[in-house]
């Protein structure tokens, strides 16, 4: 039986180095927002450099997913400040340049994706 126990309201996450976000649960709509911005900008990508390394595509491909997913899922942050330890207001654009940092993508990745593979590994996926 499926069980439908997946965040309905927004809820912080913890990243790494102290940062935290609040983020809207991500639900079809926003993954398929964020999955068709990555394609569009990959094919510019792609067409600016036909000869585009494939390794390098993947990487790309991951890395715009992720910029989509912050654009459109994190509603707040903590922990996020400028070069003279301002805290930096919350924009889109902000949003994707901390996804430019590896370990901040990468745990932002892992969190999101947390409550889909709990649903997944208990046989409700």
């Amino acid at each position: 039986m499926l069980t439908l126990d997946l965040p309905t309201e927004p809820y912080w996450i913890d990243l790494a180095r102290g940062v935290r976000v609040e983020i809207k649960p991500v639900d079809t709509a926003i993954m398929a927002a964020a999955q068709a911005g990555a394609a569009r900008r990959l094919a510019a990508l792609r067409a600016a450099d036909p000869d585009l390394d494939p390794d390098l595509t993947r990487g790309l491909a991951f890395a715009l997913l992720c910029k989509g997913l912050a654009r459109h899922a994190i509603t707040a942050w903590e922990g996020v400040g400028d070069a003279k330890g301002r805290p930096l207001p919350l924009t889109p654009e902000a949003a994707e340049r901390l996804m430019d940092l590896d370990d901040m993508a990468s745990s932002f990745w892992d969190a999101i994706s947390r409550p889909l593979a709990a649903v997944a590994s208990e046989g409700n996926g």
